[in-house]
């Protein structure tokens, strides 16, 4: 038999559509063009996100994930009491009550079977505000005072602090010095400021006890908490308390001002 000739065809550089369309492929290798030097060789890599460069806005999806990998702060909410929220209503959010109907109606909100601490709130128009204040007739706390000396130094060292205030003379600083760092996180650490350094310990003490009150704006916000008095004093003082509040800090400086005693409804007071 004779030789049969096969013509091999390419169809990728075929152009008729009739032999594409057939589908016959190739059974020869074609050789290979020689590669051009000038080319540049393409290196695989692998696929990877794209990063933005500086100043660039983040794709929508990467901002959504970074957005949701930052921890949410919640805030917690506190359900009110049954009892509270009774109470509430008893209070005219929307009004003002002078002084005297305030210490009535205050009486009326308070429930507790302690004797509850009398409370002034205000809104200041002052970023820091401080002083001090001689409540007439004490803030109806006794407070621990103690007065620097060799038997406070013995308590200290053994990390014991059983007083609230500590008032010291001149010449006890360079002792109490090396317990600073036990003094002043808790605010006990004798300063001229604040009235606790003194030749004469013994009236500075006597003073404090009577109801010498000292007060300093909240930190980061035009607040004052003050504590005037109990539930147990009369009308009369507590009513003296808020009037000589409201006249040391000085209209000018309230913005607005709230009576309450512990675990009471706030009465907002005509200034």
């Amino acid at each position: 038999m004779g030789k049969k000739k096969l013509a091999v065809l390419d169809l990728a550089d075929s152009d008729s559509p009739k032999l594409k369309a057939s589908g016959v492929r190739s059974q020869k290798l074609t050789k290979s063009k020689k590669k051009d030097d000038s080319a540049p060789t393409a290196i695989p890599v692998k696929e990877v996100d794209e990063v933005p460069q500086s100043g660039s806005e983040l794709p929508a999806s990467a901002a959504s994930k970074e957005a949701s990998s930052e921890p949410k702060k919640k805030r917690v909410k506190h359900d009110r009491s049954k009892r509270y929220l009774k109470l509430k209503k008893l209070v005219d959010s929307a009004k003002v009550y002078p002084i005297d109907q305030a210490i009535k109606l205050l009486r009326e909100l308070s429930s507790t079977k302690f004797d509850a601490s009398v409370e002034l709130h205000c809104n200041l128009n002052v970023d820091k505000l401080s002083g001090e204040l001689n409540l007439p007739h004490g803030t109806g706390k006794t407070i621990k005072i103690e007065i620097a000396s060799d038997k406070t130094l013995v308590k200290l060292k053994n990390g014991q602090i059983d007083f609230e205030v500590l008032i010291s003379e001149p010449q006890m600083m360079p002792k109490l010095a090396q317990y600073a760092k036990l003094l002043g996180p808790k605010g006990l650490m004798p300063n001229p400021k604040t009235g606790t350094i003194s030749d004469k310990p013994e009236e500075v003490k006597k003073k404090m006890a009577g109801g010498s009150l000292r007060y300093k704006s909240e930190p980061k916000a035009p607040i004052l908490h003050l504590v005037i008095g109990k539930l147990s004093f009369k009308d009369s003082q507590l009513n003296d308390h808020i009037k000589l509040v409201i006249k040391e800090l000085k209209l000018k400086n309230l913005k607005s001002v709230f009576l309450c005693s512990s675990m009471s409804p706030s009465i907002k007071l005509s200034i």
